[in-house]
């Protein structure tokens, strides 16, 4: 037997139809068999499908039916009815895998006598995970279920003989799965194909992209909506106070025209209420809400609250399962009452501390609820007295004591527009095009559709949704895409000077 064949197993996930597995009129599946058949004839392929699984690979001869996860015992398995003495497992969702790759990882695992051999650097799709035969005898036998092999190898990494694989370009920093179990990335494959002519080598990806930035705007994954402009707060750090006008209300018509007409896109994304007010304190916020919920699209709704009105009605109200898709962050950088008044204006701390406590019960099943504190020098100081611990270190030990998650944020200075508390900057040294103008849409509480969240008066907006269709929004915004892929900035709001353009939502 050669001990350096690389066998296949083509393997399909948990809840992939057939029709989820097509690209381009192609069947994914035997569109990797044809590759790497006509890569590397002397391969034995197989198929590994779930036991729920009813489509046409059930016909094929090689075909492998699980009846659990990919585990230690899963993997004996394998290698026993394969006689195979390497296996590369490919997921059958990866149209663009590239068979150059496949060559080389195998070169490199049969090298070097390899137990494992992974990559870190090559992007979901264009890569595979080879396991030695070997390493099956080095395994005890589980009873029970326990964690697919991948990850128990990659948690006890030094006690195997693993390889990493690396190549260039390195495009981690697209952010692209190139599978199609993700709506948004199957997009955006459809469309570096069509840029191509068929589909592109790993090489040619990121002159793809350079040469064709349009390719990676799909539609909004993250939708920040400002339901309205009140607040009863006075925080330091707020921007309210210098906006050229009072924000209003957001009406229930604006929203179901936003939430209709992103069904045009057939994408799912998040919903944020946020912008410059506090949401519960909208008249119709459970009405807003509700609307949000009872849209399949929407897959998470994020409530930014100062958790005044986060009472037992809203805990009530979140708890019913129709409702689970709703996530609070309460921000909050008090821990007594003279620290929250200090820093938020407001003696209000007694009861947003009773309110975060009795909504952490909702953790139980989960985390859902967060506080929020925002990495300032207010919020890093110490004491008088106190080298050792600073204002933050405090913060937690507090929080944490209560077992409620803890989200530090970041100080946008919108630009300059108000006092810059930051004690270090923390942007990368390289820069890269805006996450926010390819994956997000800030919407005003007047249905203003904003360059980005730095536009807070929509002074570049793109339109209205009341009055513009949200296919036209989105082209306009797509243009101010390609425009900051290509450095050429506006000056309102001032890109230049923004360092909000490598944090990331959804």
């Amino acid at each position: 037997m050669d001990d350096t064949r690389v066998d296949i197993i083509i393997y399909i996930d948990e809840n992939l139809s057939d029709s989820m597995l097509e690209f381009r009129g192609e069947f994914t599946p035997l569109l990797i068999f044809s590759k790497v058949k006509s890569a590397l004839p002397e391969t034995s392929i197989y198929y590994s499908v779930p036991s729920s699984y009813d489509g046409i690979l059930k016909s094929e001869v090689n075909l492998i039916i699980r009846e659990s996860t990919d585990d230690v015992n899963y993997w004996k398995e394998i290698f026993t009815k394969t006689s195979s003495p390497h296996i590369a497992v490919i997921k059958g969702d990866s149209p663009f895998f590239d068979t150059d790759v496949l060559k080389e990882m195998s070169e490199l695992h049969t090298k070097y006598l390899a137990e494992f051999t992974y990559s870190e650097n090559l992007p979901e799709g264009f890569t595979c995970e080879i396991v030695s035969g070997e390493l099956m005898d080095q395994l005890p036998e589980i009873k029970e279920k326990s964690l697919p092999l991948s990850k128990v190898i990659k948690s006890n990494i030094n006690q195997f003989d693993v390889e990493l694989y690396y190549r260039e370009p390195d495009i981690r920093d697209k952010r692209i799965s190139f599978r199609l179990s993700n709506p948004r990335d199957k997009r955006i494959m459809e469309n570096l194909a069509e840029a191509k002519g068929g589909i592109p080598h790993y090489s040619e990806i990121r002159d793809i992209i350079r040469n064709n930035p349009s390719v990676v705007f799909t539609a909004p994954s993250y939708l920040e909506i400002e339901i309205t402009g009140e607040c009863s707060l006075d925080c330091i750090f707020c921007y309210r106070k210098t906006l050229a006008q009072a924000h209003s209300r957001m009406s229930i018509e604006t929203m179901k025209k936003i939430i209709e007409e992103m069904r045009d896109f057939a994408l799912p994304y998040t919903v944020c209420f946020g912008g410059s007010g506090e949401p519960a304190d909208h008249p119709d916020f459970y009405a807003l809400m509700d609307l949000v919920c009872g849209e399949p699209l929407a897959e998470q709704l994020i409530i930014e609250t100062n958790g005044i009105k986060a009472d037992a009605n809203f805990k009530s109200y979140l708890s019913a399962p129709e409702r689970a898709k709703i996530k609070i962050i309460i921000n909050n950088n008090g821990m007594d009452q003279a620290s929250y008044l200090r820093l938020h204006g407001s003696d209000s701390f007694d009861k947003i501390f009773n309110n975060i406590i009795s909504l952490n019960e909702l953790n139980g099943s989960g985390e859902r609820v967060y506080i929020q504190i925002m990495k300032i020098n207010e919020t890093d100081e110490f004491s008088a007295g106190d080298e050792q611990r600073s204002y933050l270190d405090k913060f937690y030990d507090f929080w944490e004591g209560y077992k409620v998650p803890i989200i530090l944020q970041k100080q946008n200075t919108y630009s300059g527009r108000i006092k810059d508390r930051r004690y270090s900057d923390l942007s990368p040294l390289k820069r890269i095009p805006c996450w926010h103008l390819q994956r997000d849409l800030y919407i005003l509480s007047d249905g203003t559709a904003a360059y980005c969240k730095q536009d807070i008066d929509g002074e570049r907006a793109y339109g209205n949704i009341n009055s513009n269709p949200l296919k036209e929004i989105l082209n306009n915004q797509k243009e101010a895409f390609t425009q900051n892929y290509s450095d050429k900035f506006p000056s309102k709001p001032d890109c230049r000077t923004c360092d909000e353009w490598y944090t990331f939502n959804f």
